[in-house]
């Protein structure tokens, strides 16, 4: 079985997505992220952009010129549209289960439904994953199977970076992940990665 976990920010941030199966037999966890990020942050942001161009190399990250639409019929942005695909092969591969497929911040993703929905997804394999402190269990479930070793991520250096820019912080009983530096330091594809972590967590058939 495999479960997607999508993230993205504002117009400064990637939008990341991590696609995580259970292993047959082994039941072990694993997982590959890619990311997608509008030119515009290259030259906004310009002491990440040689890391960037080097993810674009590696075929981690892709870069993308954001256009308007000036279509009458379907037309969606470069990033949802191809993440959508992906995801859309997934569930053509008999790979998805029937509820609970795909975990999104549920803020900002009416769009990214949408491209969903037209390419056959349903309503009940979309699940909103609560952020903030809602997110520990899957912290804690992470970081747990990460040091057992039954999730084995891809070896990429998009997450290598991403883990590098993400700081827990103690807020109470709770753990958070934030960036460790505001604006330069990207997370959005790790925190996809958390979200389906919450996904197959639940034990999906």
């Amino acid at each position: 079985v495999v479960v997607v976990g999508i993230d993205g920010g504002g117009l400064d941030d990637l939008f990341g997505l991590t696609v995580m199966g259970r292993e047959k037999g082994s039941k072990r966890w694993l997982s590959w992220s890619r990311a997608w990020v509008q030119s515009d942050v290259l030259e906004n942001r310009p002491e990440i952009a040689p890391m960037l161009r080097d993810l674009e190399a590696a075929g981690e990250l892709v870069i993308f010129d954001l256009q308007p639409d000036d279509d009458a019929g379907e037309s969606f942005v470069q990033d949802f549209a191809e993440a959508a695909d992906i995801v859309a092969d997934l569930n053509d591969a008999g790979l998805l289960p029937e509820k609970a497929a795909v975990g999104l911040d549920a803020a900002g993703v009416a769009t990214l439904v949408d491209a969903l929905i037209d390419r056959g997804l349903t309503d009940d394999q979309l699940a909103a994953i609560p952020q903030g402190y809602r997110l520990m269990g899957a912290i804690q479930a992470g970081e747990r199977k990460l040091k057992d070793r039954t999730w084995r991520p891809a070896n990429q250096a998009l997450m290598v970076w991403c883990v590098g820019n993400a700081k827990a912080e103690q807020k109470g009983n709770a753990v958070l992940i934030t960036k460790e530096t505001a604006g330069k330091a990207k997370i959005d594809p790790l925190m996809a990665a958390f979200n389906a972590v919450q996904l197959m967590s639940r034990n999906p058939e």
